[in-house]
């Protein structure tokens, strides 16, 4: 096992006060294995790096290159007197503008010379206003319209679309505009290592080493990617030759070396790596002296030992290498050495088959998007997940008490091992919060809670608008009393919400005017005004039509914005409803009172907004006055949405104010619609069914029922009054199945889509869900294969047998017994005795049972695995059953 830590993410300042953090440097928490380093130090008569901060730190990066002055001179003379080729002279007057402004950004981007890479936040993307209107670009402005695109797109704006500008760019030898796009492609990706790697060769290419050595530092801070270490590793060798500065550069290239195996070395695929390590030691000289051979040995034999306890691809030969090493050094010592470390190996032996078969069917280079849940997304999250289950069971053996049968490390080799696989797991599924989450949780798990609020932060500002990583960020702050980070966190999810209701808005005024410009399009070639009358047409029949089909199209566009719109504007409310309690919690009513101000003023709040202020001041004060009044408020608002007037009856009827509740149904039953009324006017009748002091105003409320909805079953309406705890004695035994649905309907304010009872799963065409309601599903490939196999026509020797089953199963629905006619949706037939069936007539519907459900496994495996101490005869010699 590779004695280097992961690094781990540094905790942040609650000072920091720009908005969500960015992507965080790392840290370690594990001491690096100091007699690796000491013995690579003492071979190339260097000192070790300190191994307090064996981080990817720039001091250590700094000692790995040298500067860029000790460059050949060629280069450094190339770079002297070859000018930069001057840009294109660009036709558009536009793109003078484009330029200056992109080469500003530039110039602010390279002077920010920081080591870590930030992710954007809500107002870090400011400068993607994706509703701000485009400008009119020639056909030939190739970089003006991919400008618009990525401006339009925002946080949306695909990888490809920044590759085609930057090329666009590169085309045109504009360096600086083209590393402004890869500045601000890798603000949204930070995790695609191919696009880090495209970065540095290409300042590479334009000789800019200093730069491409500043993108290496910022690349490793944020990719845990084998690939970038290994174009790292290859471009610190191809900087250090070993063959004019000797002692120095191996200084160096052992360091590097260290430095990546210390970041991915226990990674399944870096056998590569550990290989080219022994080989550069192997290659190197030997020493002048006997204890410089010795030094050269010990370092070969400790790189050894650290790589065969690790499963990696190339793990037998490896291990025989190291066989061959040691048997040539001396044979007596070498049997001991091997057998010490023979269990480790043969345990990363046994693991590594099942770990490639875990791992190895893994995507690991795919560019991170926005989950649309396909089937080969679900595939690959689950195979992330299982990878991280597989690491998390410790099969190393690394918790194992004393390390018998297991590898050396503990609890903190496990750790190492679980969290690279979840920043594994990260690099392609960076916009999936679930995974983010549960990558907070763990570290919860194992008592790190710097670390927990790491992958919080990176997690929030990868997803700008996930309630599921703002609102738990927001409670770890609160839980840690940092409250102004907890309302900061609060407000960027608020704020990104919003945003994407006016990007929502944007793109419906945009598909309208593109339907607009089409219909005109359309009607400047349409045909001449001379053929329209020589065809007998009138224009004005065509114009109607025209302008028909482009109302129905624009009100599609409409409603589907509409629809959209309004589950932000839910998850707005939710946000603030959240941020609401959190500031009750932390600073007091007062400071409650004052988001709800904020909120009920938005456009895009809810009702529920409302509702839940009112009742958080009703559980607060005790009392109803001020929870009556927000309600009146939301009224002057949401007197046309039936739910938050049925919210309102509700309290009303909870703190037992019959005068108001009877005046705001009066008020609402008045004004709404019929059909819209008719939760309120069931609503109410149960009221007064159940509690009202007079049956006359039942009678009354009941009549204009009748009058209102005259298609009412009679007999589902009187009924439904007459139930208790679910058990109704009319619905159950004394009407058929027709009238049973229609009392169903009553009591539960159902409509006939939605309504089905338990003979339509007899039929098999729903499944019982958790609720009292069977919810409609669609046919699995069983049910449409057997539904496809009845269609078919019977063959004529099975057509006699068919009719006789026919027979059978219509015989006995004739001669039910009493106790299943009284249950006739029950699906039962007279095969179970007449006791049985007595029994299933008296219990109630399964649809009323609203309950906890019975779980008959979980009792058989209580009464399976339950020991039952024996219990002596009454006339058995009670000393035999005795201890002893």
């Amino acid at each position: 096992m590779a004695d280097g830590a992961i690094s781990y993410a540094e905790p942040i300042s609650s000072d920091d006060d720009s908005g969500i953090p960015g992507y965080i440097s790392p840290v370690d928490d594990n001491e690096e294995d100091a007699s690796t380093q000491e013995a690579a130090a003492e071979y190339v008569s260097a000192p070790a790096p300190d191994s307090a901060s064996n981080g990817v730190t720039m001091e250590l990066i700094d000692k790995l290159l040298p500067p860029v002055s000790q460059v050949a001179d060629q280069t450094s003379a190339a770079n002297a007197t070859e000018p930069e080729p001057e840009p294109e002279p660009e036709p558009e007057p536009e793109e003078d503008q484009d330029e200056d402004n992109e080469e500003s950004s530039s110039d602010d981007e390279s002077e920010s010379t920081t080591s870590t890479v930030s992710t954007p936040s809500v107002a870090d993307i400011e400068s993607f206003a994706a509703t701000a209107p485009r400008r009119k670009r020639l056909p030939k402005d190739t970089i003006g319209q991919l400008e618009d695109r990525v401006t339009h797109d925002g946080i949306h704006a695909s990888l490809t679309l920044f590759n085609d500008l930057i090329a666009e760019y590169l085309k045109r030898g504009k360096i600086d505009s083209a590393r402004d796009a890869f500045g601000r492609s890798l603000k949204l990706y930070p995790t695609v290592a191919s696009q880090w790697i495209s970065y540095a060769e290409m300042e590479q290419s334009a000789m800019e080493f200093e730069k491409a050595e500043e993108v290496y530092r910022r690349a490793v801070d944020a990719v845990t990617s084998l690939s970038i270490w290994e174009h790292y590793l290859s471009y610190v060798r191809r900087r250090n030759n070993v063959i004019t500065d000797g002692d120095v550069a191996r200084r160096a290239i052992i360091q590097a070396f260290e430095l990546v195996v210390s970041k991915v070395g226990i990674d399944v695929r870096s056998g590569k790596i550990w290989k080219d390590y022994i080989d550069f030691i192997k290659g190197s000289p030997d020493g002048q002296s006997t204890w410089e051979s010795q030094q050269k040995m010990d370092l070969l034999r400790k790189v050894f030992q650290r790589v065969v306890c690790i499963p990696v691809d190339n793990l037998e030969s490896l291990w025989q290498d190291y066989n061959l090493f040691e048997n040539s050094l001396n044979k007596t010592t070498a049997r001991k050495i091997l057998a010490d470390r023979a269990p480790a190996y043969m345990t990363a032996r046994s693991c590594l088959k099942e770990l490639q078969q875990t791992s190895g069917t893994l995507d690991r280079n795919v560019i991170p998007a926005r989950p649309r849940w396909r089937e080969s997304e679900l595939a690959q999250l689950s195979l992330w997940t299982r990878w991280i289950s597989w690491e998390v069971k410790d099969p190393l053996g690394f918790t194992m008490e004393d390390g018998k049968g297991g590898m050396s490390g503990g609890r903190e080799q496990l750790i190492e091992r679980v969290l690279y696989a979840y920043r594994q797991a990260l690099q392609p599924l960076r916009f999936y919060p679930q995974t983010w989450f549960d990558a907070s949780e763990y570290c919860t798990s194992v008592d790190k809670p710097d670390m927990q609020l790491s992958f919080l932060r990176d997690g929030a500002a990868a997803n700008p608008g996930s309630s599921l990583l703002h609102i738990r960020l927001a409670e770890v702050y609160e839980l840690t009393k940092k409250r102004e980070d907890a309302k900061r966190t609060y407000q960027n999810l608020a704020a990104s919400i919003i945003k994407e209701i006016k990007v929502a808005d944007g793109i419906c005024e945009d598909k309208k005017n593109a339907l607009q410009s089409l219909e005109e399009t359309k009607s400047i070639y349409s045909p001449s005004d001379d053929k329209v009358k020589a065809d007998d047409v009138d224009e004005q029949v065509l114009d109607k039509k025209r302008d028909h089909h482009l109302a129905l199209k624009m009100k599609k566009v409409e409603e589907k914005s509409q629809e959209q719109v309004s589950e932000l504007s839910k998850d707005l409310t939710l946000c603030y409803t959240m941020y609401m309690r959190a500031m009750k919690r932390m600073e007091g009513l007062k400071a409650a009172r004052q988001v709800f101000s904020e909120a009920r003023k938005l456009p895009y709040s809810t009702y529920h907004i409302f509702v839940a202020s009112a009742l958080m001041e009703y559980y607060h004060n005790k009392g109803p006055e001020i929870a009556s009044k927000i309600f009146e408020i939301g009224l002057r608002r949401f007197a046309d949405t039936i739910e938050f007037v049925e919210q309102y009856l509700d309290f009303l009827i909870m703190t037992n104010d019959d005068t108001n509740a009877r005046a705001l149904f009066e008020r609402t039953a008045s004004r709404l619609s019929p059909e819209d009324a008719r939760p309120l006017f069931r609503k109410f009748y149960a009221y007064e069914a159940a509690y009202g002091s007079e049956l006359s105003a039942v009678a009354k409320l009941e009549s204009r029922m009748w009058e209102l909805y005259p298609d009412a079953n009679r007999i589902a309406r009187f009924a439904s009054r007459y139930t208790l705890g679910g058990h109704s004695i009319i619905s159950e035994r004394e009407v058929g199945p027709l009238v049973y649905k229609d009392i169903l309907r009553e009591e539960q304010g159902l409509s006939d889509t939605t309504l089905i009872v338990e003979d339509d799963v007899e039929a098999g065409e729903v499944v019982p869900g958790p609720t009292s309601v069977l919810e409609p599903v669609k046919p699995t490939t069983k049910a449409k294969r057997t539904q496809k196999r009845a269609r078919e026509e019977p063959k004529p020797e099975s057509r006699k047998r068919n009719r006789k089953k026919e027979k059978e199963k219509s015989e006995p629905r004739a001669t039910y017994s009493n106790a299943q006619q009284r249950d006739p949706f029950s699906g039962y037939t007279n095969t179970l005795p007449d006791g049985v069936m007595r029994l299933l007539s008296l219990l109630p519907p399964a649809s009323t049972y609203k309950a906890v459900r019975f779980d008959p496994d979980a009792l058989v495996n209580l009464i399976d695995h339950t020991r039952i101490p024996a219990v002596p005869p009454p006339n058995a010699n009670v000393s035999r059953f005795k201890p002893g």
